[in-house]
């Protein structure tokens, strides 16, 4: 029970520094983005569980955590793709993310 409160714990503590540096414009971060992300969840907890020593647990989580955070790079990087219309002679653009 005491790791299931830690492991909440930080993952409340994590949601709120990224909510309160984005609000301030310290750090640019979009949920949107992170969402799409939400297996990384999966991963996190799987290794989490994991029986294996403490330390090597926490160097796959460091592992992970890295992981996501360059795949969060990696998708707000990304050029939004556009799909264009034309309708009338007058060209539509409808942005798909």
């Amino acid at each position: 029970m005491k790791s299931r409160n830690l492991f909440l714990g930080i993952i409340l503590l994590f949601v709120g520094i990224v909510s309160l540096l984005a609000s301030l414009d310290v750090i640019d971060f979009s949920w949107r983005i992170a969402w799409r992300l939400w297996p990384m969840l999966f991963i996190f907890v799987g290794v989490a569980i994991l029986p294996i020593k403490e330390w090597l647990r926490t160097l796959l989580l460091l592992a992970t955590l890295a992981v996501g955070m360059l795949l969060y790079q990696h998708e707000a990087t990304k050029q939004p793709r556009c799909w264009f219309f034309t309708q009338n002679g007058a060209k539509t653009e409808l942005l798909i993310s």
